[in-house]
């Protein structure tokens, strides 16, 4: 039940997205005249595509003639990107800005080196950078080439200390262009194929303040030069990669951190519909069902704070209705919160709290009697809380209102030590309140009463417990 309605959210929220993206408000008509020119195509139809994220798509096809000539042409509106010509047994990109009927000319085995150009500054420049990153590369690979068998250390000191420079060249050159192209799209594309720089920190001569210092400058700094309003930022192979690299890598893992993160970034997109829709379902879509325990925090943010704050003008009321449902069972249990109190009855009826139990580690175990998952996890739980011997202690509680099966259960599998508690007269909210839709659900609160584990496995419990035990001795 709750992973169809998870997937029914996502479904419809990427239909309305993608619809979204389709109907971005584009006052200027944008008709495109391409024509393209290979010699040694022997290819019959060529595809005109453009990328989109980490993916790609097709705009347009045509037909090939027999000497390699083909024309992408269409009264519908291009916009700006990066594109790619796709044949089958041969591929090219190139740019689509501010010239929208050009003419390229090359040959199949060369590419950029014999490309002719008519009306499109914005492809001169690209050109210029593509024999750039050619020269480059074809240094590189004479160096590397020069090492073999009978190559000794020196000889790899040397190919090193070469390719740094090489390296250092490359950079200079490449700063030159971006100087030439000035306010260009091409720009903004240079930008974004330079390799991210890295940070490096000298752990033995900077404090703790000055290593925070240096990494907060850098990640402040992550994005420069990149122009978020630019139209085309989205069309392009490597805005997606720069992005994922600044919430998976340059952001520590963690939610309230994601979070942060995901907010700047999508700060950076608001005055760029398309892009700021595109982000919001790909963080939607990411964090609804995260691999990682925890980031399910980012999703209810995204939730609470864009589509039910009325900051996403083309979600539907459908969609906002379903996903104020789903809120409901997630607000309350996200780790790092005070785990919801429960009012509960024991097996002689009698009314328990989840704050009156005192215990370092408490693991919450939510059952059905009647659900055979249940039966295969619950003694492997019991086999590990006697293993532990009190490490953690256990907060068994029924989602079931049959007394009768409830007592048989805790019979059957001779569940001694345990804190068995039900709701029988459903006079508890806590089913909404820890998201019981499924069993077996299994949380972990410390001292506290703070959430600090949801949705493990049996199989986990171990170790977790035992890495958050080291954690808290270091931290003493």
């Amino acid at each position: 039940m709750n992973h169809i309605r998870h997937t029914f959210i996502l479904i419809l929220f990427f239909g309305l997205c993608q619809g979204a993206l389709a109907q971005t408000p584009n006052s200027e008509k944008r008709p495109y005249r391409i024509e393209i020119t290979v010699e040694g195509l022997e290819d019959s139809v060529a595809y005109l595509g453009y990328y989109m994220g980490n993916k790609r798509y097709v705009l347009d096809t045509t037909s090939i003639d027999g000497k390699g000539n083909m024309v992408f042409e269409n009264n519908k509106s291009i916009k700006t990107g990066v594109y790619f010509l796709y044949t089958g047994s041969y591929t090219m990109d190139f740019l689509v800005d501010r010239s929208l009927d050009f003419k390229l000319s090359t040959k199949k085995a060369t590419t950029y080196p014999d490309l002719e150009i008519v009306n499109s500054e914005d492809n001169e420049q690209f050109r210029a950078f593509q024999l750039v990153m050619i020269d480059h590369q074809t240094k590189v690979k004479e160096l590397t080439g020069s090492l073999d068998s009978t190559s000794v250390m020196s000889d790899t000191v040397r190919v090193r200390e070469e390719m740094a420079k090489l390296s250092e060249l490359n950079t200079q050159k490449r700063d030159s262009l971006l100087e030439a192209f000035g306010n260009s799209f091409m720009s903004q594309v240079l930008i974004m194929m330079a390799k991210s720089p890295e940070l490096e920190i000298d752990s033995d001569s900077l404090t703790i303040e000055q290593k925070k210092s240096q990494y907060n400058y850098y990640k402040d700094h992550f994005f420069d030069g990149l122009d978020f309003d630019s139209e085309g930022l989205l069309r392009t192979p490597s805005f997606y990669g720069k992005v994922k690299e600044y919430i998976d890598r340059v952001t520590f893992q963690n939610p309230d951190s994601i979070i942060a993160s995901v907010d700047y970034v999508l700060a950076k997109c608001k005055n760029n519909p398309e892009l700021y829709r595109f982000w919001m379902g790909t963080f939607f879509g990411e964090y609804q069902n995260p691999k990682i325990m925890g980031m399910d925090k980012v999703f209810v943010h995204l939730s609470d704070n864009y589509y039910l704050n009325g900051k996403v003008d083309w979600a539907d009321s459908t969609l906002l209705a379903e996903l104020s449902k789903e809120m409901t069972f997630l607000r309350e249990n996200q780790i790092g919160s005070k785990a919801p109190q429960m009012y509960l009855l024991d097996t002689l009826e009698n009314r328990r709290s989840l704050y009156d139990v005192k215990s370092d580690y408490l693991v919450l175990f939510f059952y059905d009697p009647d659900c055979g998952h249940c039966k295969k996890k619950t003694p492997v739980l019991y086999d590990l809380y006697k293993k532990m011997g009190g490490d953690f202690d256990v907060m068994a509680v029924t989602v079931g209102t049959d007394t009768k099966k409830w007592k048989e259960f805790i019979e059957k599998f001779d569940l001694k030590g345990w804190m068995h508690l039900g709701d029988p007269y459903y006079k508890s909210n806590f089913r909404v309140q820890y998201n019981v839709r499924s069993t077996p659900q299994v949380y972990i609160v410390d001292k506290d009463k703070t959430i600090i584990a949801k949705k493990l496995d049996v199989e986990q419990i171990e170790g977790f417990i035992n890495d958050r035990k080291r954690m808290d001795r270091l931290s003493q």
